[in-house]
């Protein structure tokens, strides 16, 4: 993509050597600290493009905004997909505010999801803002609401009835990679959730740990959970199984959580998912949004189809 210009911003591509400034602008924006190492395993660590992101600057050459894309390999009906998770939309305080062309949201937004239906015209595009930016990217006509994510959340049973039982897996066990191949064909849009997947994203994350559990019963593996305590309860980050056996899957974690005296599971799951198992259901401030500007794909059909959990956040 051809550089932008503004008479105040000047937009383009990442360089290399840029994520020391896009390191300190998130900090200043977002009040968290983004190391240099954090940044490389989120941008480059899946392997599958170079850091993909739109930047501007003042006049000045100070760095006043980011929109930045995690690339990885999707899903849909049968066949990979190219999947652009949308993150670290960010303008400096000191740029924000203006209006029309000037607007850096607007602008830094649109920019990348241009380059993006360019170099992959079938993309995905995909990102879960909290309230406030997802109004700003609606207004922009950037982004469209899927759903409100919502939290299930299960009080552990007291009871311990014979259920199913977990065994910790091995992050580079090669069931893992079967399995997937076994539920693609279920899952009409998500993530490839293969073992190279959750290599990158739960085994070599900078900092979370997180535990991978096959879930079992009578001798037969009939899914996978990444979890992670949290406090008084059990967070279940990511999970792979056919929905018919969702409800087993929340009883052997159920079993897992009162073990070590946690209190509750919670799980993230798309409508038509969690309406299937009992809990207290919570909205959350975060909205799941399907990028709109350039793409193919609708909403409407992202929400029927798409498959989510924590896991696809950057934040977990």
């Amino acid at each position: 993509m051809s550089p932008g210009h503004h008479p105040s911003y000047h937009t383009r591509d990442y360089r290399p050597g840029d994520e020391i400034a896009i390191t300190e602008l998130f900090g200043k924006v977002f009040g968290a600290c983004l190391t240099e190492a954090h940044w490389r395993w989120k941008y480059t660590g899946a392997g599958l493009t170079l850091p993909l992101a739109r930047l501007a600057f003042d006049s000045d050459g100070r760095l006043v905004g980011h929109a930045g894309a995690i690339a990885l390999r999707g899903w849909r009906q049968g066949r990979y997909l190219p999947f652009l998770q949308i993150c670290d939309v960010m303008v400096h305080p000191a740029a924000r505010w203006q209006l029309g062309q000037r607007n850096l949201f607007t602008r830094l937004a649109r920019e990348l999801l241009e380059e993006i239906a360019q170099r992959w015209p079938e993309a995905f595009a995909y990102g879960f803002p909290g309230r406030r930016p997802f109004r700003l990217g609606e207004y922009a006509g950037v982004y469209e609401e899927v759903e409100r994510t919502v939290c299930l959340s299960r009080p552990v049973s007291k009871r311990r009835l014979p259920l199913p039982g977990t065994r910790a897996l091995d992050w580079n066990d090669g069931w893992l990679d079967a399995f997937w191949t076994e539920q693609a064909s279920t899952l009409p849009l998500a993530l490839a959730r293969d073992r190279a997947y959750l290599d990158w994203r739960y085994a070599r994350h900078p900092h979370h740990r997180y535990q991978l559990l096959g879930l079992q019963l009578a001798g037969l593996r009939f899914g996978w959970a990444v979890v992670q305590p949290i406090e008084n309860r059990l967070r279940v980050v990511d999970l792979l199984v056919a929905r018919h056996w969702l409800k087993p899957a929340l009883r052997a974690l159920d079993r897992v959580a009162g073990a070590i005296g946690l209190q509750a599971v919670e799980i993230w799951l798309p409508s038509g998912w969690r309406e299937t198992v009992d809990g207290v259901l919570e909205p959350t401030e975060v909205v799941a949004a399907n990028m709109i500007w350039r793409l193919p794909l609708r909403t409407a059909t992202v929400r029927e189809e798409l498959y989510y959990t924590m896991g696809d956040l950057d934040i977990f």
